[in-house]
């Protein structure tokens, strides 16, 4: 799987993201050019692209620009960006791209919709309705496609700091929209002066890329300029291009910390409200410690979402002095569920479904040990009759 890191130390905005993913894709000219040409399909005019190469402290960086000839312009809405990339869709963009860019202003919309109280379709974008705004999310989607990008990922995001002009006035940054666009991100507050990461920044990270840190085989990379020139740090987007595995069901958290001062009872009672707390599994396994001392590592699998309230819970709930976490995905087979009729009762069935097409039934615990105890009969002598029937029905519907 093909993907992209974006390393947004010193945020990003739409035109870094066009730039560094330009960079990253070798012979910029050649590729400003196709670029040019699938912009075409657009209905809008007036505008220019220009691509260059900077230094940005000691690095070297592509500075993309779209030079607009009428810098004022009317605001647009939603129902008029999403008709013109539907327009340019029908001349000629492709459908990806055209996919890519409509997710972009969508999740924007949503975010203006829900910080103004009002539709959707009503919504008006100012500074990302301009040209440059629509040229920048429709470049940043051709270039993800064009680069055979299949997946997103981004690291921790600098807040910025102040305040920002717009066209509803005076805004903290981040923006009230950017804050919304980037719930479920990581991201350090106070870090760095102005508007780190802009409306349009923060709504290409919601539509395309989710907050891990893959491991992946590089292959390449880019850097793209933003405008200012920042005291602390070079205000440059790298983009890292990369090989991964294929793309699991799931994104999960593990969250792990090693203990050797819990009794077993305290333990069990601390994974017990660990499980009523979201986790999705919680698992206690032996190891051995430093100065040959016997502990028990506690590890739980969380939601993305799940991190600061479960990593809260282990820290309150055990003697731990810190946890640990990382990502991590994993593969899911299909499943469903059924309900088999058996002489001790309903009993449910979960059905696994192999990457061959073979299905793996297991009934239901709880089930089981429920019919059981009810009638007095060995749990094995259930569970044989509870598969038994999952096989006559199984066999009934192949018939």
């Amino acid at each position: 799987m093909k993907i992209v890191y974006f390393d947004a130390t010193s945020g990003i905005s739409g035109d870094m993201a066009v730039g560094a993913l330009l960079d990253a894709g070798g012979a910029v000219e050649e590729g400003l050019d196709r670029l040019a040409t699938a912009l075409e399909s657009l209905p809008v005019g007036g505008y220019r692209l220009a691509a260059e190469r900077v230094e940005v402290g000691t690095i070297g960086a592509l500075s993309f620009r779209v030079h607009v000839d009428d810098e004022k312009q009317a605001a647009r809405d939603w129902r008029e960006i999403r008709t013109l990339i539907e327009e340019g869709n029908r001349a000629g963009l492709s459908d990806a791209v055209a996919g890519h860019a409509l997710a972009i202003f969508a999740v924007l919309a949503r975010a203006e919709a829900k910080v103004h109280g009002v539709d959707e379709d009503r919504v008006t974008f100012h500074e990302v309705g301009a040209i440059d705004s629509i040229i920048d999310i429709v470049a940043t989607a051709w270039c993800l496609d064009e680069l055979g990008v299949e997946s997103c990922f981004v690291g921790p995001l600098p807040l910025g700091s102040g305040h920002v002009k717009s066209a509803h006035g005076r805004l903290p940054v981040p923006a009230p929209a950017t804050a919304l666009l980037l719930e479920g991100f990581e991201v350090i507050a106070g870090d760095g002066e102005g508007e780190l990461v802009t409306p349009t920044g923060a709504a290409i990270l919601a539509a395309t890329a989710k907050p891990l840190r893959p491991s992946f085989t590089l292959l390449g990379s880019g850097v793209g300029a933003g405008t200012r020139r920042l005291a602390d740090r070079p205000n440059v987007l790298r983009v890292l291009i990369g090989d991964a595995d294929e793309v699991c069901d799931e994104e999960i958290i593990v969250i792990e910390a090693d203990i050797d001062d819990m009794t077993p009872e305290a333990l069990a009672y601390a994974a017990e409200r660990l499980r009523a707390a979201g986790a999705r599994d919680v698992t206690v396994a032996p190891l051995q410690m430093k100065k040959g001392r016997l502990g028990m590592r506690l590890t739980v699998l969380a939601d993305l979402d799940g991190l600061e309230g479960l990593a809260s819970c282990v820290l309150a709930e055990t003697t731990t002095l810190g946890v640990r976490y990382r990502s991590m995905r994993r593969a899911v087979l299909p499943r469903r569920s059924e309900i088999v009729d058996t002489e001790f009762g309903p009993i449910a069935v979960k059905i696994a479904v192999k990457p061959d097409g073979s299905e793996s039934p297991e009934p239901e615990f709880e089930d089981v040990a429920r019919a059981a105890s009810s009638h007095g009969r060995p749990f094995a002598e259930v569970r044989a009759a509870a598969l038994a029937a999952f096989a006559t029905g199984t066999a009934a519907r192949r018939s």
